[in-house]
């Protein structure tokens, strides 16, 4: 097995200038993405682009409720005689006039994504200080906060399950679980990983890294080891967001000069990704030789070995010496 993902078409769904952060319903049926400061859905192959929510102010980093019928974005927020900062907004796809403000406070909050089960949501806030990962329920309460790290924390993206959330810190992609658990780094290595993301069934993450010499969007198995490249252009990739059937990914790229909006064909996902480069990553554990131990401490430690032996032999001579002793009384 040379190849476990089968890479198939790649197709340019947008042609207009700064087209970012593309995110499925969860039938699959549309893309909603960020146009310059707006946010915009179409149908899946690209067709009836609809301006969603547009004011003077940014808005970007859309993603979809678990219904579908809403779409939850950031925001920048203005309060008279108060500095500006990022909110979070949702507005209703059937009646664009509907929208609501869900996280209100004088702290960024942004990168909203809910749960499968549309129980909770999951965001980037600098509530503590810089972005962490906090969750909320979908009306804004009950906020809790996840990672606690002193570096800016990535989007998070859900487990299939709605028990982890993956993210990138650092250039590294990690993993934590809602319940307080401890994160875990899934890959660490030498170059810049970002934008990680859950395939359906939870055997892959997507992510962007620059391994190639190009931010290229990429695939590993979830338990961290094995990686296959996905993209091989000359530009740059980033915001994967896996399709709910798990056959394609959409993204943003800048391949001729633009960002816009791509989708590119995969399949046979299911199967596991062969180790290929992370080979080096494994580290063989060698027997325990207690000979072989001892051997190493004596040529690397010659004193301490000496001063253990003449302290061994002290110890000999005086458990000898008081049996002697014993022996006479």
């Amino acid at each position: 097995m040379a190849s476990a993902v089968t890479v198939g078409e790649t197709e340019q769904l947008t042609f207009e200038v700064n087209q970012r952060a593309p995110a499925w319903s969860p039938d699959g049926q549309l893309i909603t993405y960020s146009s310059e400061q707006a946010i915009w859905s179409m149908n899946a192959d690209g067709s009836e682009q609809t301006r969603i929510y547009d004011t003077i102010a940014w808005e970007g980093e859309p993603s979809f409720s678990a219904d579908g019928k809403y779409i939850y974005f950031a925001t920048e927020h203005v309060q008279p005689f108060s500095s500006n900062f990022i909110s979070i907004r949702k507005v209703e796809i059937a009646e664009k006039s509907n929208s609501l403000q869900v996280a209100d406070s004088t702290a960024d909050k942004r990168a909203p994504v809910m749960s499968p089960d549309g129980t909770k949501i999951a965001y980037l806030s600098k509530a503590a200080g810089n972005y962490d990962i906090w969750v909320m329920n979908p009306d804004g309460s009950s906020n809790r906060q996840i990672t606690d790290s002193s570096s800016d924390e990535g989007a998070p993206a859900w487990s299939p399950d709605g028990k982890m959330l993956v993210y990138s810190l650092e250039g590294n992609i990690w993993e934590v679980g809602i319940d307080g658990s401890v994160p875990v780094v899934l890959r660490d290595d030498a170059f810049e990983n970002t934008h990680p993301v859950f395939s359906p069934d939870g055997t892959k993450i997507a992510f962007v890294s620059d391994r190639s010499g190009n931010s290229d969007l990429w695939v590993m198995n979830s338990d961290n080891l094995g990686i296959e490249q996905i993209t091989f252009d000359n530009s740059s990739q980033t915001h994967p967001a896996w399709s709910p059937e798990g056959d394609k990914l959409a993204f943003a790229s800048n391949e001729g000069g633009d960002f816009n909006i791509w989708t590119i064909a995969l399949s046979d996902i299911d199967s596991p990704i062969e180790l290929g480069q992370d080979k080096e990553l494994i580290i063989e554990e060698e027997p325990f030789n207690i000979v072989k131990e001892i051997e190493d401490f004596v040529l690397e430690s010659p004193l301490r070995t000496l001063m253990i032996l003449f302290a061994m032999s002290v110890v000999i001579m005086l458990f000898f010496l008081r049996n002697f002793l014993k022996g006479l009384d």
